[in-house]
């Protein structure tokens, strides 16, 4: 089976070897894979913006784009400095009018979101021919996989999803390629909120994905399933493990 692994973002906490290991057992040594990669960084960066609710530090790897090559090998990867997105005056004017001055999101989270979308959007494109792949997995580089589904099982015809909320958990998607459209998010954000703001439960980047995927496709394609996935918050840890079944934790010790 061929795979296609999507990795976005902000590269977090490399110096944990254990996001890479969860992969490399689950993914890696299962199946055929290509990996796609967009990474925010450039040498001299300190740290990482993070959005008002995360009360810590997000320090950068010294040299992580050495270490992402080292160990995902990617088939393409894209690096970009950091930098700050603004909203377009009309969304940013419609965010404020929706969600009122006291929401607590600020310009920085706003920017955040934008910087999250744009990333996913930016690793999703570097793939050139999207049905070369059976399934295409979106991760980040700090998630710590407990558990994962037997590909072999699933069906292309459904875009599998966490199970841990109700809405549209994000921490990572398996699907087939015709959903890859779902991914192109960045570049839709006016036209999405133009026409579904009044329904957004909150401008976040799960909300704006959630209706663009109903651009698309419908809600009984929508496949929630047990997909216990961490993020690493730190140089040690497994991310957050209170909720984990206790045969996951026997595993960790």
């Amino acid at each position: 089976m061929k795979i296609a692994l999507l990795l976005f973002g902000q590269p977090r906490n490399l110096e944990n070897p254990n996001s890479f290991k969860s992969h490399q057992e689950w993914i890696y040594d299962e199946y055929d894979v290509d990996t796609y990669c967009h990474a925010w960084w450039e040498k001299g960066v300190e740290g990482y913006d993070v959005s008002d609710w995360v009360n810590e530090e997000c320090k950068a790897t010294e040299n992580p784009i050495e270490v992402i090559e080292e160990r995902y090998k990617p088939k393409s990867i894209k690096v970009e400095p950091p930098r700050t997105f603004k909203l377009s005056d009309g969304l940013y004017k419609r965010t404020r009018d929706e969600f009122g001055t006291e929401h607590p999101w600020s310009e920085k989270t706003l920017s955040n979101v934008s910087s999250h979308l744009y990333s996913i959007e930016t690793a999703a494109r570097l793939i050139k021919n999207p049905n070369d792949y059976d399934f295409i997995i979106l991760s980040r580089y700090d998630n710590y996989i407990h558990n994962f589904p037997d590909l072999d099982s699933m069906s292309g015809n459904y875009f599998y999803l966490s199970d841990h909320h109700p809405r549209f958990p994000d921490l990572m998607y398996i699907f087939s390629p015709k959903f890859i459209e779902t991914q192109f998010t960045y570049g839709k954000m006016d036209e999405l909120a133009e026409r579904n703001f009044h329904k957004f439960w909150e401008p976040s980047a799960e909300c704006y994905k959630y209706y663009n995927y109903l651009d698309k496709f419908f809600i009984d394609q929508l496949f929630p399933i047990h997909l216990p996935v961490r993020v690493i918050r730190d140089s040690t840890g497994y991310g957050d493990t209170s909720q984990l079944p206790s045969e996951y934790l026997q595993k960790l010790q």
